[in-house]
């Protein structure tokens, strides 16, 4: 009997930020509604009881023209992976359940996506405009590592085109070609002390919030190195480096049972027994000693990803 293999259908993001949820359930879609007009605002509106609220029920998020599979569909929710956040658990990336309405289908986007040369955001958070005489008006609001296809190139801007078929704007000043990002430790503990302070947020990938897996997924993607989206996953590729030998942008895990459990923590050197990392949904990203007191209890080891 002749089999049919469905043929993937792929879309893109095409609000600023889109949270993938465990199940399609209504109560969530007024909260994806929010977080998708205004993350700034939305994200910066929780208490700890609300970041609290979202622990398991929120897989990940995702940001801006992240290309995703479409797996699956009831009522006005897609259920769809985000390509770029690699998971041992679905070969497409790391899913969840979005409003059908946050994913654009179209095919120049698509196409340019993948054949023309990319720009991404190097800053926390960048402006994207409609053309370069009305600076002063903002389409939209980019976070950190959204990547657009590059239509064309000036002196201090790129036109790029947006998911929904469209073009803007961006400051070349505030982005980079994905094509010329590498690794630098000097770099990546810059990239991530641009977020001290910020508020950690469950599934969060984005500069409106990171968990601790999502910091450091998005901070080796500035260095044009792609992991795991979650930490066990990422505490699973790389070598493993002695405690005494790790250097400034390798990562190093925690686990539960004085570090034999299971990994449940993540964080990176920045040289001298301290890391930076988004601890809890009680607290911010901030820099801590992990050689010492109960970081040191449950330290499991330290990763490297690039060897040197």
């Amino acid at each position: 009997m002749e089999q049919h293999v469905r043929q993937v259908v792929f879309g893109a993001i095409n609000v600023p930020l889109a949270i993938f949820w465990s199940n399609p359930d209504v109560q969530y879609r007024k909260i994806s509604l929010a977080a998708a007009a205004n993350p700034t605002s939305w994200s910066q509106s929780l208490d700890v009881q609300q970041r609290l609220w979202l622990v398991n029920r929120v897989n990940t998020m995702a940001i801006y023209g992240e290309r995703v599979a479409i797996l699956d569909g009831q009522k006005n929710w897609l259920q769809v992976a985000a390509v770029a956040q690699r998971t041992k658990d679905n070969k497409w990336g790391q899913a969840g359940w979005v409003p059908e309405n946050q994913i654009s289908y179209n095919s120049a986007y698509l196409v340019e996506q993948s054949c023309l040369p990319q720009a991404v955001v190097s800053v926390p958070k960048t402006a994207l405009f409609w053309d370069t005489t009305c600076w002063t008006q903002p389409i939209n609001e980019l976070s950190f590592q959204v990547r657009l296809p590059i239509l064309l190139e000036r002196e201090s801007v790129f036109k790029v085109r947006l998911p929904d078929g469209g073009t803007g704007h961006v400051s070349r000043l505030e982005t980079k070609k994905v094509a010329e990002l590498f690794f630098s430790r000097e770099c990546i503990v810059a990239q991530a002390r641009q977020f001290l302070g910020l508020r950690y947020l469950w599934g969060g990938t984005s500069c409106y919030g990171f968990d601790c897996s999502g910091y450091t997924f998005r901070l080796y993607q500035s260095q044009g190195i792609s992991l795991y989206r979650n930490s066990k996953q990422q505490s699973q590729e790389g070598i493993p480096i002695e405690e005494k030998d790790l250097l400034p942008g390798d990562l190093v895990f925690f686990a539960s049972e004085g570090g034999k459990g299971n990994i449940h923590h993540v964080g990176m050197c920045v040289g001298n027994g301290v890391m930076i990392h988004a601890p809890s949904s009680r607290s911010a990203i901030e820099e801590s000693r992990f050689d010492i007191g109960h970081y040191h209890e449950e330290y499991w080891g330290g990763k490297r990803y690039v060897y040197c």
